[in-house]
């Protein structure tokens, strides 16, 4: 019996080393910055039109938003773009400061400008897009072909109108820096409620708004899941993706162990600031 408790202690205290240093483990910090598509691709149900970001105006206010997002200390930029696992961004690798003379996208305009300037090596690319046998992430054409069907329609077209938020954007535009204008697609004056409303479309077993909630919320997990791959613990993280990913990626490094979430507006005013003074 003896021998037995004393193995027992043993054991006991060769685990606390282990217990000890996963509770001593840095977070980590996460900082999710949702932004409006530069390159005015046209491919979100709803699209704003953004200004020529190459313009000298805007250019000065992007340089200052990355002196400013450096001041966050990151170790780490993630992106919307595609890579093979260790999802090492081959566009980044590519990059150098010539090319925010003529590429418009928020991957290169803030990620890779960003992540230059902060002297970072890892830029990965952890979006997610459907392959092979994999679903449409955003089935909306199979939800509005069954709100036709049952009567629902008008309500659809009501509850996916963000018509408004980019009348209210676009005028932003013609005053306000681009920094302001990123605090505008961060804030609560964006709507959320889509991402629940649209699961009241749908009847009987053949629930096609459930459906597209459903694998929405997969790309976002997949997306985190692949963020998750690339970090470790301590790490200092900025994520730069369009904003309709803001709501979904927040809540799971919210919920998820290990994962602290940095405020992004603070950052954002601060750049404003200094373009103001």
């Amino acid at each position: 019996m003896k021998k037995m408790i004393a193995a027992i202690c043993l054991f006991s205290l060769s685990a606390l080393p282990a217990k000890a240093e996963e509770a001593q483990a840095e977070p980590v910090r996460v900082m999710v910055l949702g932004t409006y598509h530069f390159a005015n691709p046209g491919l979100d149900l709803n699209n704003a039109k953004a200004d020529d970001v190459l313009a000298e105006k805007r250019q000065r206010e992007l340089a200052a938003l990355a002196v400013t997002l450096k001041t966050f200390s990151p170790d780490a930029v993630a992106v919307e773009a595609r890579a093979a696992p260790p999802y090492a961004d081959s566009g980044y690798m590519a990059f150098t400061p010539a090319d925010l003379g003529r590429e418009r996208n928020e991957t290169v305009q803030i990620g890779y400008r960003t992540a230059h300037l902060a002297g970072i090596d890892r830029v990965y690319a952890i979006d997610e897009q459907p392959e092979g046998d994999e679903p449409d992430y955003f089935p909306y054409g199979a939800v509005a072909a069954q709100a036709e069907e049952t009567g629902d329609a008008e309500r659809l077209k009501k509850m996916s109108d963000f018509a408004p938020v980019l009348a209210r954007f676009e005028k932003m535009q013609e005053k306000q820096t681009v920094p302001r204008l990123l605090s505008f697609w961060n804030s609560d004056a964006v709507p959320t409620a889509f991402y629940w409303d649209i699961m009241t479309i749908g009847k009987g077993e053949k629930q096609t708004g459930a459906e597209l909630a459903a694998y929405w919320f997969m790309r976002n997990a997949k997306i985190f899941g692949k963020l998750t791959q690339v970090t470790r613990p301590g790490d200092r993280v900025i994520v730069v993706y369009g904003s309709g990913h803001n709501y979904w990626l927040k809540e799971m490094v919210r919920n998820t162990p290990g994962y602290e979430l940095e405020v992004v507006q603070p950052y954002l005013e601060k750049a404003d600031v200094m373009l103001r003074e």
